[in-house]
């Protein structure tokens, strides 16, 4: 998303076109539709593409309190105000929209080829597990970069015709575009490192089981293998609530408005051992807590995760 001399914005046809589907999409489906149609999308596209703007929309959902119970115990939540859905699993909710958005016609590029590199979402007040709830999920925007293609996608959660929940999902796919020089990289600063974060072989169903994304190379090392990867790697939304929870017990996260922001780094090959590091400041002018976070090989210090977190209050 950054450090890209090379943008070139594809257009997105207006007015926008409205979905509305009944149900939750079919994860099976939707996987077995993906494999099928992958043969068939390139992970390219021209430059004077004209794509629609599109925005798939869900009605009176209620989430699943056993899910989000589990989801807790999996991520490392603290049990304290069970009726409080966490900040990152109402990210989980759209994955049956997003993937029924790359699977559908109006969607160009190839969706095996997905990479989430960035996630972000708002919380406008703290969510209860007994809310009905309206999602909406849109294609942002579609840019080809010095690397490749990313797309982003605005996730929204509404409840009685409030905005509750707001994210912003970034995917890339790796492709032949042009290349341009990129600015060398700077020198890297750790920061202070608070917590040993395990990661054992095996999070990767268990995470699969609560937030629904079973992609292959999640799961087991003879699919990773199948991808590319030498061992099964974690979710990188895992990594991102693993680390919600834990600044969430310093923090006090869900008790009021929060913003969290993460870019997704390099895989986690299960098991392993990670380590998390953060720094606070307070900006009292705007009366926020800004906390600096990252999470990297305990071992080597690779990134696997870095972002920040905005509290009011």
């Amino acid at each position: 998303m950054k450090n890209d001399l090379y943008i070139q914005q594809i257009a997105l046809a207006v007015p926008e076109t409205l979905v509305e589907i009944k149900t939750y999409p079919s994860m099976k489906f939707i996987f077995i539709k993906a494999f099928l149609i992958s043969s068939f999308r390139s992970n390219t596209i021209k430059d004077d593409l004209i794509v629609k703007k599109t925005r798939i929309i869900l009605k009176n959902y209620l989430p699943d309190k056993e899910l989000i119970k589990n989801y807790r115990i999996v991520c490392g939540f603290s049990r304290d105000r069970p009726y409080i859905i966490p900040i990152s699993y109402l990210q989980t909710l759209f994955i049956g929209l997003l993937g029924k958005f790359i699977t559908s016609s109006f969607f160009p590029i190839n969706p095996l080829g997905l990479i989430h590199i960035f996630q972000s979402f708002e919380q406008k007040r703290p969510v209860t597990t007994d809310e009905s709830l309206d999602l909406a999920c849109t294609l942002d925007s579609i840019k080809k970069t010095g690397k490749g293609i990313e797309t982003a996608f605005t996730l929204e959660v509404m409840s009685k015709g409030e905005l509750v929940w707001q994210g912003v999902s970034v995917f890339f796919t790796r492709s032949p575009v042009k290349k341009k020089k990129t600015p060398e990289k700077k020198k890297e600063v750790f920061l202070e490192k608070k917590e040993d974060i395990l990661v054992l072989d095996g999070t990767g169903r268990k995470y699969a089981k609560v937030s629904g994304d079973y992609n292959p190379h999640h799961l087991y090392t003879v699919f990773a293998k199948f991808f590319g990867f030498k061992r099964a790697i974690a979710h990188g939304m895992w990594s991102l609530a693993r680390v919600v929870a834990s600044l969430d017990k310093e923090f006090d996260i869900h008790h009021d408005s929060a913003f969290v922001e993460a870019f997704f780094k390099l895989p986690i090959f299960m098991p392993a051992t990670t380590c998390l590091g953060y720094e606070c400041q307070k900006d009292t002018e705007n009366q926020q807590t800004i906390v600096n976070f990252e999470l990297r090989d305990k071992q080597k210090g690779l990134p696997h995760l870095k972002g920040k977190v905005l509290k009011t209050k």
